[in-house]
């Protein structure tokens, strides 16, 4: 079994007992050695007590189950705020908020979009933008991200 596959299986019972979403789990070589990454959501966004709770358990676990024999540096994070939308629950945590979302190929002549998340299922995304709804097949979404106002 691969790394990131065994180090799910020792922190699935702890991030549903928290209700801690597993965005992404990489685990690569990169300049300082190599690191294992775990990115973490919440419904109400991820704190760093949360991340650090999570580093400290799967931490001893993975010490405990001698899962990784080389080196390596364990990172727990929030994916961001400007993290990239994919899946439904990526979509359903934005509805009515608007996104910055870029095309493989253009819709009604437009490569790029942004408007108000009004509608979605499995296939498509729909966005208003004054007062017109643009049907987004989300197999063409080559990026869609929360727009950030500061």
């Amino acid at each position: 079994m691969e790394i990131t596959e065994r180090v799910k299986s020792l922190i699935s019972g702890y991030l549903e007992e928290n209700g801690i979403e597993l965005v992404e789990i990489i685990y690569r070589r990169e300049q300082g050695g190599m690191v294992l990454r775990l990115l973490v959501d919440t419904a109400a966004g991820v704190t760093v007590d949360e991340c650090e709770k999570l580093n400290n358990f799967l931490s001893e676990a993975l010490d405990k189950e001698n899962v990784i024999e080389e080196h390596f540096l364990l990172e727990v994070a929030s994916p961001g705020l400007d993290r990239a939308l994919v899946t439904d629950r990526d979509f359903a945590r934005v509805m009515s908020k608007e996104l910055d979302v870029r095309m493989y190929e253009p819709i009604d002549g437009k490569r790029e979009r942004r408007g108000r998340l009004i509608g979605m299922d499995s296939e498509n995304i729909v966005i208003e933008s004054e007062g017109i709804s643009t049907v987004i097949p989300r197999k063409k979404i080559a990026k869609a991200k929360l727009k950030i106002e500061f």
